[in-house]
Parts: structure tokens; C-alpha cells; sequence
């Protein structure tokens, strides 16, 4: 840009000092001519004098299109001074663009470095995850399931931030979800929820909605002893009594339940807690409650 603008100027210039060059020699022309018409003022009719007034005519026009064409030259050396100062001040933001690059080039590579370590820890932390709740997930189940050696190994899958669980008995065939049983599912669900848990290391309480609602008595025995208990600081239950909770089963939990409330039902829009002693709740239920049952 800068040998553009260079040969650009010397071209003007050039053509302007022959510009300028030329109007002198026009003026000087114009001069002699001007002299000439004014001694033949007295003698308008010569043809000599008409032809030098028609010469004058067309000088001056000249003189009038090269001071044009110097002004047009003026404006294009105006408009290409301007290119060149935008020229260079891109020049000067490029060069300190690349002059912070160099600077940044190392702690740039730097973070790539520590970018690749935390993408293999995080593949080594997920493969640590996944074969801890595996674990977690078989060991819940040979607690919880009655059917010893039902379940033999689960696998923990992950795609991205999707899992997926596969369940395989002791011949290492797969196990559809939708085999088991009612009961066999929750159980499953529940060992599921308890791996979670364990793994997360997050304290956080815990909502169950209808516990033990398909559990025959040996697997609710076996939620009641190892699951409740372990699966968090704080269990809070919503079993409909006697239909998802019995009083013996109830028995089982007492020693860990902390409060008791019973849901009174108002009216059909209204709904309270009433607090009750926890070793009284199954009486306190039977004995105020039972005639409307369906009520709470």
C-alpha cells in the first residue's frame, strides 16, 4: 500500500508540474495575445486580430479545464491519503493483535495441556463412577431381592449423558426390565435409587410416595432392615396405613422414625397435619380414623 501510494504521489506530481508548466507557457501565450488585441483595438475588422480573439477564446477555455482536471487530482491524492491512514491503522491494531498472540501462545498451550488431563481424569472418574454403581446397584439388590443369585452382575452404561442399566443372571443372559415382576421392579428401582445416592456423597433427604406398595413380606421386611435406614439422613414416608404399611412392619421402622403425622381431611378442598407420637401412630389411626379410612 505504502509503494502504491508512493508511485501514486510521483505520478501526480509529475503530471502536475507539467500541468503547471503548461498553464505558464498558456499565460505567457494569453499575455502576448492580450498585448496584441489591445494594440489592435483601432482596427477591429482585421482578420488577423479575429483570428487571434478566437485563439484567446479557446486558451482560456483550456486554462479553465486543466484547473479541473488540477482539483480533480488534488481530491483523488486527498481520498488516497485517506486510504493510506486507514491502511495503517489496520496495519497497527494487526500488529498488536499478533504481538498478544505471542504473549498468550504459551499460556494458551499451557491450557491445552491442562484441558487434555481434565478429559482423562473425567474418563477415569466416570469409569470409577460407573464400576462403583455397579456395585452399589448388585449389592442393593442381593439385599433387598429374596431370589439369591437372581441377579449376578449389572453393567452400567454411559453414552454421553445418558446411562444405561443391563441386569444379567448367573447364566449371563440379559434381563428385560419388563420380565420382572411388579414387586421385582420396584426392588430394582429401589436398589437403583439407593447406588445413586451412594454415590453422589450429597446429603439430601429423601421422598417416598406409597413404599412397599408391591412388596410381598419378605421384600418389605428387607426394605424396612436394610433401606430405609441407610438410604439417607432423613426418610420421609407417605404409605397409606394398613394398605402400604402394616402395624408389624411399622413395628420394624419404629426405632428409626423421628415424627409422626397423620393427613386429616377437612373437606374436599382442605387437608392438614396432625402431629401424633410415633409409637402411637398406628393406634392413634385405628382408633380415630378407621371408620373413614379412605379419608387418609
Amino acid at each position: 500500500m505504502n509503494s502504491f501510494l508512493t508511485d501514486l504521489k510521483q505520478d501526480f506530481r509529475l503530471s502536475f508540474r507539467r500541468l503547471n508548466e503548461r498553464r505558464a507557457q498558456l499565460q505567457s501565450q494569453l499575455a502576448a495575445v492580450r498585448k496584441r488585441l489591445a494594440a489592435a483595438d483601432s482596427n477591429q475588422e482585421d482578420p488577423v486580430l479575429a483570428a487571434d480573439r478566437l485563439k484567446r477564446d479557446d486558451l482560456n477555455l483550456r486554462i479553465v479545464k486543466i484547473d479541473e482536471q488540477i482539483a480533480d487530482h488534488y481530491k483523488a491524492i486527498g481520498r488516497c491519503d485517506d486510504q493510506r491512514a486507514n491502511s495503517e491503522k489496520q496495519i497497527s491494531e494487526i500488529t498488536k493483535k499478533i504481538k498478544i498472540g505471542e504473549e498468550h501462545r504459551g499460556k494458551y498451550e499451557e491450557s491445552e495441556k491442562l484441558i487434555i488431563e481434565l478429559q482423562q481424569f473425567i474418563a477415569r472418574f466416570k469409569t470409577d463412577k460407573k464400576q462403583s454403581l455397579e456395585t452399589q446397584i448388585l449389592k442393593g439388590l442381593d439385599q433387598l431381592m429374596h431370589k439369591k443369585d437372581f441377579i449376578k452382575r449389572v453393567d452400567v452404561n454411559i453414552y454421553g449423558e445418558d446411562i444405561e442399566i443391563d441386569l444379567y443372571n448367573k447364566a449371563g443372559l440379559k434381563i428385560r426390565k419388563d420380565s420382572l415382576s411388579k414387586g421385582e421392579q420396584q426392588m430394582y428401582a429401589t436398589a437403583l435409587l439407593r447406588g445413586l445416592v451412594e454415590e453422589s456423597q450429597i446429603e439430601f433427604p429423601v421422598f417416598i410416595d406409597s413404599p412397599m406398595q408391591k412388596f410381598d413380606e419378605e421384600h418389605a421386611e428387607n426394605i424396612i432392615k436394610f433401606f430405609y435406614p441407610n438410604i439417607a439422613d432423613q426418610v420421609i414416608l407417605f404409605p397409606l396405613i394398613n394398605k402400604e404399611m402394616t402395624k408389624r412392619e411399622y413395628k420394624m421402622l419404629l426405632p428409626r422414625v423421628a415424627k409422626a403425622y397423620l393427613i386429616h381431611n377437612l373437606n374436599p378442598d382442605r387437608s392438614e397435619f396432625r402431629a401424633c407420637e410415633p409409637k402411637a401412630l398406628i393406634d392413634t389411626y385405628s382408633l380415630l380414623y378407621a371408620s373413614n379410612a379412605d379419608q387418609y
